[in-house]
């Protein structure tokens, strides 16, 4: 796999703060054979995203994510144990980017398409945004 998908790329996805940023997350989106997304995006989705657009909107976008071609992959005990690692190294890191750190490091070389700093914390993360994957 190429790279995990972080939540807040989908903020830039369905609503683009300008038209690089939109031509860019289209490029993205066109490699999702090649792409994830960790489980515990979906409830990201949900609880940030939803209250903005509500529930129908959000199951419109998963439909649409998972008919690119992009994996949902769950939350194993392997992804449990290495999310608990990296947060016992990043210890102000959310539970849920510490999931998603730990789906990257197993299933993507570490490779997370994301702006959030929290992922620049971990030396093996290799957070990507606005450059080609």
């Amino acid at each position: 796999m190429r790279a995990i998908l972080d939540t807040r790329f989908f903020f830039s996805y369905f609503n683009p703060e300008d038209e690089s940023v939109a031509k860019w997350s289209r490029e993205v989106i066109g490699k999702a054979p090649e792409l994830g997304i960790s489980a515990i995006t979906i409830v990201e989705l949900y609880r940030s995203m939803g209250r903005i657009v509500g529930v129908e909107v959000i199951e419109l976008r998963l439909a649409s994510i998972r008919a690119s071609g992009i994996s949902v992959i769950p939350v194993t005990e392997e992804v449990a144990r290495v999310a608990g690692k990296v947060a016992l190294k990043a210890p102000n890191m959310p539970i849920a980017d510490a999931i998603i750190a730990a789906t990257a490091l197993i299933h993507a070389n570490g490779v997370v398409v994301t702006d959030d700093e929290h992922f620049k914390l971990l030396k093996d993360v290799k957070p990507k945004w606005l450059k080609e994957l």
